[in-house]
């Protein structure tokens, strides 16, 4: 049996409190070639708690350590033979546990063995390679091909989605970085050439868009990132990267380019004036044709409000005011409908008629991101418009209402609330004599002269109308008799007073009253006509 000399007893001290197993085993008088006769000479406690064997082992033969007497036998042979130590991993199933065993010789015919249990490393050992496994089958399915370029041996490794990308066999996993550059586009090759020596130079990480062309023969774009890895010395050791493939993006890219493009073309060339704006009515952009409108250049009004460049006019009082069209539109569920609105330019003071339309920019999911507010001048349609409709119920030649106007007001006026209401009829006397001695020149001037005079005598709300060559007729609303007979007074008067000449004004009135809402008007009309004939012939018989 051993027995370590007493003066020597501090190591065995040592082994007895230290946290591993230790195991000492003698072969002196025991067969060599059969481990299992070797003895136990000695076991620190925690060996016997480690493998749960009684400490009254020592002294007998290491066949008793079943199960680790089987295991344990081939590894002391190969030590005792070879007089090398070992260290070995070894799962058992007897305690479900996987143990470090490091075996050697201190001294001749003895074999030594310190025991550790490492199934908790094992544990994390297998966790580990399990997270690598899915981290090296998240990169092989990631959307990036990622890569790792070694600078000492030139070769480039990376996943399965690289290979993807450039058409390679995705059981690839290395390539030269001739390779790559070879695939480079030509005319994107110089400067990925020059953002490869900056990796050299300057050591920094880099982000490069080019071209590539694919083992099949497709051109694609590509976005390629690298970081590099740097010695302690300072010296470029590796670059690790990523690859995506950018190519629909490109084409998006160079598609919304077209559509802009196409866009700013169609906006500098049509006539009217657009402007878009944020959510909040701040100018972001002018077409021409909206600075020539408002007097102003885009610059000076990007970023400041709409409203600033103009004011509503109200097209009754006149007065300017400055309303959020937004903010109406909204409210009268206006939102995409073209509104007629007169405004004065702030920038020129201009007045104009405008129709707008105001649209909201609304993003993917329906949030509004600003207004298109396009306007048109229409001032030029509005005064043609309104000159056809001046036309339309005016005498050419003396500017006041014509036959149509006035039966449209004789129908529209002869309402109860009307009554009395009076119908005069004029006829000038002595149209013809002055046709004859002056011409048809001198015939319209009189008629002119006469138009100006019956202005001067009737009210402003009263409608005076040319009915004929030389006849006019004047419509009196709540105008009862003995009025009118003061107004047929009033006229004789004032026209008799002009002086001599080929303008003066010699004219026969005649009227009638319509007290009765059940009379017919055109019996009043006639009766008026009849009356004006009755003063005519008293005119021709002086």
């Amino acid at each position: 049996m051993f027995n370590p000399d007493q003066s020597n007893l501090e190591p065995y001290l040592l082994i007895d409190e230290m946290s591993k197993g230790f195991l000492l085993l003698g072969a002196e008088g025991a067969d060599i070639q059969d481990p299992g006769s070797y003895i136990i000479c000695r076991m620190n406690p925690f060996f016997t708690r480690m493998f749960d064997i009684n400490s009254n082992y020592i002294g007998r033969a290491m066949s008793r350590l079943s199960p680790l007497s089987d295991t344990l036998a081939r590894l002391m042979l190969k030590t005792m033979t070879s007089s090398e130590a070992s260290t070995h991993e070894l799962y058992l199933d007897e305690f479900d546990r996987w143990f470090q065993l490091s075996i050697f010789q201190p001294k001749q015919l003895y074999i030594a063995l310190v025991s550790e249990d490492i199934t908790e490393k094992k544990k994390i050992e297998e966790k580990l390679a399990e997270s690598e496994e899915t981290m090296r089958l998240t990169l092989d399915v990631a959307g990036e091909g990622l890569w790792q370029w070694h600078v000492e041996d030139s070769l480039v490794h990376h996943n399965k989605q690289w290979n993807r990308i450039m058409g390679y066999n995705t059981e690839a996993k290395t390539h030269a970085l001739s390779d790559f550059m070879d695939r480079v586009h030509p005319e994107d090759l110089e400067e990925v050439e020059i953002s490869s020596e900056k990796i050299f130079r300057q050591l920094e990480p880099y982000s490069r868009q080019h071209r590539v062309i694919t083992l099949d023969g497709r051109t694609i774009w590509i976005e390629d990132r690298g970081i590099p890895i740097v010695s302690p010395a300072g010296k470029l050791e590796r670059v690790i990267g990523s690859m995506t493939d950018i190519t629909r993006y490109k084409e998006t890219q160079q598609q919304l380019h077209l559509e802009k493009e196409i866009l700013q073309s169609t906006l500098l060339s049509v006539g009217d004036a657009i402007i878009t704006t944020d959510q909040d009515g701040l100018v972001r952009m002018m077409n021409p044709a909206a600075e020539r409108a408002l007097g102003c250049k885009q610059e000076e009004l990007r970023g400041r409000s709409f409203t600033e460049s103009y004011r509503f006019i109200d097209p009754v009082t006149r007065e300017r005011h400055t309303d959020d069209p937004y903010e109406e539109l909204r409210d009268n569920e206006l939102i995409g409908e073209n509104i007629q609105a007169e405004v004065e330019i702030s920038r020129t003071g201009r007045e104009m008629h405008i129709y707008f339309n105001v649209t909201p920019i609304r993003l993917p999911d329906g949030e509004k991101a600003g207004y298109i507010i396009v306007f048109s001048d229409i001032s030029s349609v509005i005064e043609r418009q309104k000159r056809i409709e001046y036309l339309s119920f005016h005498d050419d030649l003396t500017g006041l209402y014509n036959r149509r106007y006035l039966m449209d007001s004789l129908h529209r006026l002869d309402s109860k609330r009307n009554l009395p209401f009076t119908i005069m009829i004029l006829d000038l006397n002595e149209l013809k004599s002055v046709n004859d001695a002056f011409g048809h020149a001198g015939g319209d001037l009189l008629i002119q002269k006469t138009a100006e005079f019956l202005e001067s005598v009737f009210r402003q709300s009263d409608i005076i109308a040319r009915s004929g060559g030389d006849e006019f007729c004047v419509l009196l609303p709540r105008t009862g008799a003995k009025t009118a007979r003061s107004i047929v007074d009033r006229i004789k008067s004032l026209s008799g007073a002009l002086e001599p000449g080929p303008e003066q004004i010699s004219i026969s009135v005649g009227y009638a009253v319509k007290t009765d809402a059940r009379e017919d008007i055109h019996a009043v009309m006639r009766q008026a006509d009849a009356s004006m004939y009755q003063d005519k012939e008293l005119y021709r018989h002086c």
